[in-house]
């Protein structure tokens, strides 16, 4: 299935899926430090920096599923409101990759209570007809728990660069630099969770 795009080879890109249950090794980046220091020190500073810094990266999230700026700037607006609501929750967070998954999914419930209450068609990304269309019968939000469940599943090597690769952005190159491994280790490990996770994820697929 073309919507789930984490599959695809070789570029990273956007998926939707997994909780914040990765967490330790992502929490000592210089830029989540400073966010997680103010998170600590003043609720209200830490809501404002966290705005100005991710707001753009939320909107384009939403905006890759959902190709209407309007609707994909209220939708990021109520992902931020979330996180306030949550901001006792949110120790020991990789923030961009929370924010990014908070988007994702902030967008296909979009699409779905949409879809449930027969609202006016809304132009959706390519990546979601193929998901509307190919899997018709089968539920977003238990396709995205499905998704969850086959990441949470994998090594826990695999599963750190497949995160930092599909989650993040980050070029092999980077992520090799970041874990101190080889590319061709970060290669060798990404082909490997594809593998595990196509066969994990099988019935989406065909």
């Amino acid at each position: 299935m073309k919507a789930i795009a984490l599959l695809s080879h070789p570029a990273p890109a956007m998926n939707v899926h997994a909780e914040n249950q990765h967490k330790g090794y992502f929490c000592t980046m210089p830029e989540n430090a400073r966010l997680q220091s103010l998170l600590q020190e003043d609720e209200r500073q830490f809501m404002e920096a966290l705005f100005k810094t991710y707001f753009p990266l939320v909107c384009k999230s939403i905006y890759r599923l959902i190709p209407d700026m309007a609707t994909a700037e209220d939708l990021a607006q109520e992902v931020f409101i979330k996180i306030w609501n949550r901001r006792d929750q949110l120790n020991e967070v990789y923030f961009k990759a929370y924010l990014h998954r908070a988007a994702v999914n902030m967008a296909l419930d979009h699409i779905d209570k949409n879809k449930r209450r027969g609202g006016t068609h809304q132009e959706l990304s390519p990546a979601v007809e193929d998901l509307r269309t190919t899997a018709p019968t089968v539920h977003v939000k238990e396709t995205k728990q499905r998704i969850r469940e086959a990441v949470d599943q994998l090594p826990e090597k695999c599963r750190e660069i497949f995160i930092l690769s599909r989650f993040e952005e980050m070029s092999y190159k980077e992520i090799a630099q970041h874990l101190q491994l080889s590319v061709k280790t970060v290669e060798n490990q990404m082909i490997t969770a594809l593998k595990k996770l196509r066969v994990s994820l099988k019935e989406f697929l065909e």
